[in-house]
């Protein structure tokens, strides 16, 4: 196995409202590997150091949004490194619709 000289970088955080389901989307797609050993990916689940989120679905009568820290929430953070960035892109593509079809089936079906 070659090592490769990898300068493209770059790390995702996606948000999710609990540990459980960061854990969870953790293990779905770290199972796959690259199939290239031109990228590599990282996986950590971390606490959110400054979430926010603004509920909209309060009917506040014309008041400012109501503002939640979400102190709960964990952020499943995704490095990646290249050889190129072509391979960068793809691979962050590739995640990014995994976890597209992993959210859905978590809408869907719940944990």
């Amino acid at each position: 196995m070659t090592t490769h000289h990898r300068p493209y970088k770059c790390t995702i955080q996606i948000a999710l409202p609990s540990n459980q389901y960061a854990q969870h989307l953790k293990d779905i797609i770290s199972v796959d590997q690259e199939i290239s050993d031109k990228v590599v990916k990282s996986f950590a689940v971390v606490e959110s150091t400054s979430c926010t989120q603004h509920d909209t679905t309060i009917d506040d009568g014309g008041k400012a949004d109501e503002e939640m820290n979400k102190n709960d929430m964990r952020v499943l953070q995704i490095n990646f490194e290249a050889t190129d960035a072509k391979m960068l892109r793809v691979s962050i593509s590739t995640t990014y619709d995994m976890i597209n079809v992993a959210l859905k089936c978590f809408q869907e079906f719940g944990e």
